[in-house]
């Protein structure tokens, strides 16, 4: 009676994800819809094929062909805003995506995401994008007792991260053809373990549906200039993670103060200090958890690609002190913040060591000072 009562209550979890995802997806369709007043919208349909890659010897065994389908809603930005104006008018909107892997052991995930396409030469006549995609995986069949076979995803719901180079031509007034090729990654951010992810490569083919514009124009107004400025923040994050599949939640955090400055529209450069707190680190070294044996701390230097408000955020660290013996001299961070009010800052990042994921910082900062 306890396995099948197990059964039943992970199949109703599963059942409300999918149905809350589902009612997630379609009020944010209706929201965009509202907002876009039938202007510029668009919606994506396409599929296509490519092969899962293997970045570690225990995934060989799950290498092969692999399939994706993409259902998009869009809204092509007509420089209201001055970020629109600064990125040429970019492509921005939500999608959701269904993959079918190698292997059952795997599952075969569907994404919700929100997307962005940067034009990466306005100028020329063949317009090339830049996509980004940004969301959550669910219906992996993830690693149980059960379900050994599966280690690359420890949890039922994971990260989802595409970049792609893609196109369009026009084959009528309402209809265009879509090509795209990239990459596509699922992670569950070091939550459960394994954690050993998976990567894709592919291309895409499928059709644009572009509904009829309004009379609105595109914005032209010349864009401020912007006047170079420094700041500097600091931010606290706090998250978990696991050190191996039986093992216990460890907690983890960080403290992070530096210097920000703003070089242009685009761009902001920063450089300062970490300090960082995760037990993890005693699975290892089986030490007493006391401070001193959980505190690593490091100098980073860093950019961020600004959108207003909206960042994204990339930096490298060297460790000045680290107790884990497993871990390289080096770190990375890579996040989103949002600034409102002018001086709070939500952040969601991962810090990871070669690019695997460390742990998922779930943090705010505050801007200490400004010129």
């Amino acid at each position: 009676m306890g396995i099948l009562s197990d059964r039943i209550t992970g199949f109703h979890i599963k059942a409300m994800t999918k149905r809350y995802s589902f009612l997630l997806i379609f009020t944010l369709l209706v929201h965009i819809s509202s907002k876009a007043q039938r202007n510029n919208l668009f919606f994506d349909l396409t599929g296509g094929s490519g092969r899962l890659v293997p970045h570690h010897p225990e995934l060989k065994p799950f290498a092969g062909s692999v399939a994706f389908f993409n259902a998009r809603l869009g809204l092509k930005t007509s420089g209201q805003k001055e970020w629109q104006r600064v990125y040429d008018y970019p492509e921005i909107g939500i999608g959701l995506s269904h993959n079918y892997l190698t292997s059952k052991s795997l599952g075969n995930p569907t994404a919700i995401y929100s997307f962005m396409n940067l034009p990466l030469f306005p100028s020329s006549k063949f317009k090339i994008n830049l996509g980004m995609h940004l969301g959550l995986a669910m219906g992996f069949n993830h690693w149980t007792e059960q379900n050994q076979e599966n280690i690359a995803i420890g949890s039922y719901c994971s990260a989802y991260v595409s970049i792609n180079l893609n196109t369009t031509f026009r084959i009528s007034e309402n209809f265009d053809l879509l090509l795209s090729a990239g990459g596509y990654h699922y992670s569950n951010g070091n939550l459960n373990k394994p954690n050993k992810g998976l990567n894709l490569l592919g291309a895409e083919t499928g059709l644009r549906y572009s509904l009829p514009k309004s009379v609105t124009e595109l914005n032209t107004e010349p864009i401020t200039p912007i006047e170079k400025s420094s700041s500097v923040m600091v931010f606290g994050a706090w998250g978990s993670k696991k050190e191996a599949s039986h093992s216990s939640q460890y907690s983890a955090g960080s403290l992070s103060a530096g210097y920000y400055h703003t070089i242009n529209h685009k761009s902001r450069l920063s450089a300062g200090f970490d300090l960082f707190y995760d037990e993890g680190v005693l699975y290892y070294t089986q030490k007493e958890n006391v401070l001193k044996n959980t505190l690593a701390a490091g100098i980073f230097g860093g950019h961020e690609l600004t959108f207003a408000n909206l960042s994204i955020v990339t930096q490298l660290g060297i460790y000045v002190r680290n107790p884990n013996p497993n871990d390289p001299f080096y770190y990375e961070r890579l996040g989103v913040r949002y600034l409102f009010a002018k001086r709070i800052i939500p952040s969601i990042s991962i810090k990871a060591h070669e690019f695997k994921v460390d742990f998922v910082e779930w943090g705010i900062g505050f801007v200490l000072w400004r010129t």
